[in-house]
């Protein structure tokens, strides 16, 4: 059931792309005015458990507006290979998952990741993103910042939807 309701939200995903792609061609030769700006996504990777929830959740946001979305990872240049080995398999899953439900898979390395995810939301027009966030104590959010705070902050034409994720449990807790 699950392969058939993805197979089914891919075909009306790439049918409607298909007569917007014609729509815009028929008013671009007749010099009709010029549609409206196609709706983004963009999701927000994380190797945390729970993630195939956010992806679910993009996929369905991206289905509904008939648009294309993005899977977005940032890795910071320093976390070449000497990460934890099941958090890079998850990342792996989460990958091909995100490409099954039809996204483009787009990692970006950056010092911030903050700045990586505003500037990739900035230069494809991204206008909807999808977060996942833990609970976090407001003293952990001042002293080690928020990723989603600071977006907001310097972004402001784009819906933003936050998906709550269990904190991940501590080895030996």
């Amino acid at each position: 059931k699950g392969n058939l309701n993805m197979l089914r939200e891919l075909a009306l995903r790439t049918t409607a792309e298909q007569v917007s792609n014609r729509a815009s061609e028929y008013r671009r030769t007749q010099g009709l005015e010029q549609a409206p700006i196609p709706e983004k996504v963009m999701v927000c990777l994380s190797t945390r458990p729970g993630t195939e929830r956010l992806l679910r959740v993009g996929a369905r946001v991206a289905g509904r507006l008939a648009s294309n979305w993005y899977a977005v990872y940032v890795t910071r240049p320093d976390d070449k290979g000497h990460g934890d080995p099941d958090a890079f398999h998850r990342l792996e899953e989460y990958q091909r998952m995100a490409r099954d439900l039809g996204a483009q898979v787009v990692l970006l390395t950056d010092r911030n990741v903050s700045d990586a995810l505003i500037r990739f939301a900035q230069q494809e027009s991204i206008s909807h993103v999808v977060f996942g966030q833990t609970v976090r104590s407001r003293w952990d959010i001042f002293m080690h910042g928020s990723v989603i705070n600071r977006f907001l902050s310097e972004v402001r034409d784009v819906t933003v939807q936050v998906v709550p994720m269990q904190k991940p449990l501590r080895r030996g807790a």
